[in-house]
């Protein structure tokens, strides 16, 4: 069992993406010295959420085809960032639905627009920009689980483990690189993981983290009242829960 409703969740997902941003105007060319750059007309909460979900659907991709080559650690940097696009759509969520930006969640629409430098000397004269971060961005997820009742302590206390246990591959924390050392010659695995558990492990954290860009992406529907659209991505997430992929069942025979 090679995760295939994780894979077949992945090939739905890209028609699903596109419905999102055939709500937007299309985008425009913008002049940039000698060239140009394509940029939505309006940019409000709706573009920036679409340019995540784009994000986020590359990065599973990609993360996956990572561990099918046995790229385990490599696979879970590239799924930390599904993690913040998933929390930021959400985040704008909240907007959508109380049909105004909080000031934090104007300033981050803002910052998402704002034009790269144009070189190094542009970007010195800047002043120091201080980002939303996910401080920022729990408080409103609270907001909302509040609202529906769930148990936001103990949610959020479970998301900052399971961010921790990414962060320290993203930033090179020694455990993630003594994930890749063999004993059996005092060397590391420097061309893919050699144990299928491991790769099966990451797999499945793929799946778990398609799952969790998924219920984001079905949110989002709601938001945006698009319900045979949130119908859909609705069936994909039962699918995927009821195969035990995302909670790694088919890793369990390699333990």
């Amino acid at each position: 069992m090679d995760f295939p409703v994780t894979r077949e969740s992945l090939n739905q997902v890209d028609s699903w993406v596109h419905m999102f941003a055939q709500q937007l105007a299309p985008a425009v060319r913008v002049p940039v010295q000698n060239s140009f750059r394509w940029e939505h007309p309006e940019k409000n909460a709706r573009a920036v959420q679409v340019a995540k979900a784009v994000r986020a659907v590359s990065a599973l991709r990609a993360a996956l085809h990572l561990a099918d080559l046995n790229h385990t650690i490599e696979c879970l940097v590239l799924l930390r960032t599904v993690a913040d696009f998933a929390a930021e759509i959400i985040y704008l969520d909240e907007a959508e639905l109380e049909g105004r930006l909080t000031k934090d969640q104007s300033t981050f629409v803002e910052q998402h627009f704002a034009p790269f430098p144009n070189d190094p000397d542009e970007l010195a004269a800047r002043e120091r920009e201080y980002y939303i971060g996910r401080k920022d961005i729990a408080r409103a997820h609270r907001r909302i689980m509040e609202k529906f009742g769930a148990p936001a302590d103990e949610m959020n206390k479970i998301a900052a483990y399971l961010s921790k246990a990414y962060d320290v591959h993203v930033h090179g924390a020694n455990v993630s690189a003594m994930e890749l050392y063999d004993a059996r010659i005092n060397s590391f695995m420097l061309r893919g993981h050699l144990s299928p558990r491991f790769v099966c492990m990451a797999k499945a954290a793929v799946a778990a983290k398609t799952q969790e860009f998924l219920i984001a992406l079905r949110f989002m529907a709601l938001a945006w009242r698009l319900e045979e659209l949130s119908d859909a991505i609705n069936r994909a997430i039962e699918e995927l829960d009821s195969s035990g992929e995302d909670a790694g069942a088919p890793c369990i025979a390699l333990a």
